[in-house]
């Protein structure tokens, strides 16, 4: 009797709804797990929810991505959650993307931040916007220009040679991510504000401190949304 009881009732109708929206979940996830092959186009195992995204929980992404293109070749689909992704390897399949057929790939994906200046920069922007700013941006990369900066990027690459050369002499481990942060800040400090730095040695400094600080991301409900 009390069996019974347990699955009628209200208890019932709950039970009834979790299965349902259990159900539903599971449809919509995998809804398009069989896009790339309709297409004939090779792609890498999906589960639910996460896609092929949950190899990340134990491997680096570009183990990952090399993996994926040993094995399924220069052309595959993946899935971040349910939606499909292809990764393209084929250098002139890239340059047709990339340059002849680039009015039609022009967006890149959206990424939300939840930083107000990279949330806005060229790489984030989508169709008007992205050619309002291009359009400011350009004429700071010709080619003339870009000879004059030669000989400030050599000089931060002295520098960058230094701080590598302290590095074998004391045998301390380098930590790539830091040290050519480092070297792109002095870049961009000593071509656009006229301002020597060695951000390396010197990360208390206002502008190294600055520039982190305005590009830094932090993880928002927003981000969680995306």
């Amino acid at each position: 009797m009390f069996g019974t009881e347990l699955f009628t009732g209200p208890l019932l109708i709950t039970f009834s709804i979790g299965i349902t929206s259990l159900l539903f979940l599971y449809s919509y996830y995998t809804r398009n797990f069989d896009y790339w092959k309709k297409k004939g186009i090779p792609s890498a195992e999906a589960v639910p929810f996460f896609g092929s995204t949950y190899s990340l929980l134990w491997k680096p992404w570009h183990e990952i991505e090399l993996e994926r293109y040993l094995k399924y070749g220069p052309l595959y689909g993946h899935f971040e959650g349910s939606r499909p992704l292809l990764s393209v390897a084929d250098l002139k399949l890239v340059r047709e993307i990339l340059v002849k057929e680039f009015p039609s790939f022009s967006n890149r994906r959206e990424v939300i931040s939840g930083n107000v200046v990279v949330d806005r920069i060229l790489f984030t922007l989508k169709n008007e916007d992205w050619k309002r700013v291009r359009s400011i941006v350009s004429p700071t990369f010709t080619t003339g220009k870009i000879r004059k900066m030669v000989n400030i990027v050599k000089d931060c690459c002295q520098t960058l040679v230094k701080n590598f050369q302290n590095f074998t002499e004391t045998g301390k481990k380098i930590d790539v991510k830091e040290i050519y942060g480092a070297f792109t800040m002095d870049v961009i400090a000593s071509s656009a504000f006229s301002t020597k730095l060695d951000s390396h040695n010197d990360p208390q400094n206002r502008f190294v401190r600055a520039g982190k600080k305005g590009f830094s991301t932090n993880f928002s409900f927003r981000s969680a949304l995306y």
